[in-house]
């Protein structure tokens, strides 16, 4: 018996953005977002991918909802009816109630405090909701606004992981961080 919970669908109502499972009719917004320079430049795939990918992961994302225990979060974050960006949680760990947040701010939307609350609704569908004990997060170490967002909803940088991630050709560092749930 998993001490986790399966949160389906989600809906998180946040004072300026909401967080909630992605519909088919979210493909151009995604795809759009996905495509930005900007945030490619910072994501980990090796080419953004086409409107055709992005139509093919709603439905698996979805598919994957479906499991149980539920291990997988991918959510939109949407101010009113428009795409401001996503959020994930991972369960890394069911057994010892371990996760890990990301999150995508549209860079029109940078600057406006909305990934510190996507962060928050991330880590309030964690901890109050699925029932984690631990979530994690990592950044590179010069992208200075994502390891702010982590200080501010509380998360602990725990250190620098060295060589962590090959990306696009070359190594990228990552910086850790984490928050528990009793440090809440």
């Amino acid at each position: 018996m998993s001490l986790i919970r399966s949160v389906r669908p989600v809906c998180l109502p946040g004072p300026r953005c909401a967080l909630r499972e992605w519909a088919d009719s979210d493909a151009e917004a995604l795809h759009a977002l996905a495509n930005e320079p900007q945030v490619a430049d910072r994501t980990l795939d090796e080419n953004p991918p086409s409107l055709t990918e992005v139509r093919a992961v709603l439905p698996a994302w979805r598919d994957a909802a479906g499991g149980e225990p539920r291990l997988a979060y991918h959510l939109a974050a949407v101010a009113g009816d428009r795409l401001v960006g996503l959020g994930t949680l991972t369960v890394t760990s069911a057994a010892h109630r371990r996760g890990e947040i990301g999150y995508v701010v549209h860079p029109e939307h940078w600057g406006q405090g909305l990934g510190t609350e996507v962060a928050r609704l991330l880590l309030r569908l964690a901890f109050e909701q699925v029932g984690l004990h631990r979530v994690e997060a990592s950044t590179r170490p010069d992208h200075t606004a994502s390891w702010r967002v982590l200080e501010k909803v509380g998360m602990r940088r725990e250190g620098l992981s060295r060589d962590h991630l090959f990306v696009r050709g070359s190594w990228w560092d990552s910086l850790r961080y984490a928050v528990l749930a009793t440090d809440r």
